[in-house]
């Protein structure tokens, strides 16, 4: 076997290896970041804020722009909400509906 041929024979799959493990890599790289990413975004107060509406319109009226978004990380504005405003204002009427949908269709 010529010198060219033992020299392909070990550098291609060496080479492919090689990027088998730089896709490995980048993979973990992204989902790394994709979870520090969550975890800064689950430290958003926006959802226990008194102001925080649940509406997909408008999700803050003092803040709009920086409401559930990263920079509200640091929003001067921020007031606690009490315990019983923490549920979502749309729940009783989903409740509602399911027991209405369901206690007629069994009729």
């Amino acid at each position: 076997m010529p010198a060219a041929q033992l020299l392909l024979a070990i550098l291609v799959p060496l080479g492919i290896w090689a990027m088998v493990l730089a896709f490995v890599l980048a993979v973990l790289l992204a989902v790394n970041d994709g979870i520090q990413r969550l975890r800064r975004l689950h430290q958003v107060p926006c959802f226990r804020c008194r102001y925080y509406t649940g509406s997909p319109y408008l999700k803050c009226p003092v803040r709009p722009i920086d409401a559930a978004s990263e920079s509200a990380l640091c929003c001067t504005d921020y007031e606690a909400a009490e315990p019983a405003s923490l549920q979502s204002p749309r729940q009783p009427r989903l409740k509602k509906r399911l027991s209405l949908l369901f206690s007629t269709s069994h009729h």
